[in-house]
């Protein structure tokens, strides 16, 4: 293929396939770390969709796996020795479609399971060890890329990341990797989980969970801009960590910006959980 029919060729592909259509994530995935994609021959793009996918791709030797992991403490996991039902409630409650599984604690992990896999049984004859894939074991320091690359060769879409000492240290999935070149990749659960995420709401104040994110609060008080400094935050929780360079504690309240009043109503010593928020102005 000439070069510019190449450039043109990924270009088409990229917008359609990614940004306008339903393709699958391993759709996605399989053609960007796949040898056709010549980021060093792209032309100037025009089209600003376009040239976010573009400059995300082309962040991505930047990137290591630590930068996109979940956090040990955040990691849903299951015990070898679960029963169905709790497996079954934990997957009702948590709406993840893989799970680590492990014995006696989480860095003897023995795999994972899809829930595809899971639900073909039921109580009378579920076994663990009958559904269990392999996952992989990443370093923290691995390039993005070529946990993609080994992702696609193996079919393997679920990574531990471990440390030195075989320790957990995080969790990372295909689409963690795939969100960091497309962006957040919703699906049809997306508009549940937002209002998952409101907990209480009037006309005066609004009650939400440290993951709700800035720009649904900007539109729920119909305010603009009180994230200027740092683009980049795209949560609540992570916006007051950024305005005040710490976990705060329950019931600490101060302003955003002159603009919103903050009531931390539950955080722990490592995150911040729930927050009340109220307009100033």
């Amino acid at each position: 293929m000439k070069n510019k029919d190449k450039k043109n060729f990924w270009k088409s592909w990229i917008i359609n396939k990614i940004l306008f259509s339903k393709s699958s994530k391993e759709e996605i995935f399989n053609y960007i770390t796949s040898d056709t994609v010549d980021t060093n021959q792209i032309e100037e793009a025009d089209d600003n969709n376009e040239k976010s996918l573009i400059k995300n791709i082309l962040a991505l030797s930047e990137k290591s796996v630590e930068d996109v992991m979940v956090p040990r403490g955040e990691i849903i996991s299951v015990e070898k020795n679960q029963t169905y039902n709790e497996i079954l409630s934990l997957i009702k409650n948590e709406s993840h479609s893989r799970m680590p599984v492990f014995e006696n604690n989480l860095d003897n992990a023995i795999g994972f399971f899809h829930i595809k896999d899971f639900i073909k049984f039921n109580e009378n004859n579920f076994k663990i060890e009958s559904i269990l894939r392999d996952v992989l074991f990443v370093a923290p320091k691995s390039p993005i890329l070529n946990l993609l690359r080994r992702m696609r060769l193996s079919s393997i879409h679920m990574g531990l990341v471990v440390d030195e000492f075989g320790g957990v240290d995080g969790l990372v999935t295909i689409e963690d990797l795939v969100e960091e070149i497309v962006g957040e990749i919703e699906d049809e659960h997306d508009a549940e989980d937002l209002e998952e995420l409101i907990i209480t709401k009037n006309n005066n104040f609004i009650i939400v969970d440290a993951a709700y994110r800035v720009e649904d609060l900007e539109k729920y008080f119909q305010i603009k801009s009180i994230n200027e400094s740092d683009s980049e935050i795209e949560t609540l929780g992570g916006l007051i960590f950024s305005k005040i360079n710490r976990i705060p504690k329950n019931n600490e309240v101060f302003d955003i910006n002159d603009m919103l009043k903050i009531k931390i109503i539950k955080a722990s010593e490592r995150k911040i959980h729930t927050i009340e928020v109220r307009k100033v102005r």
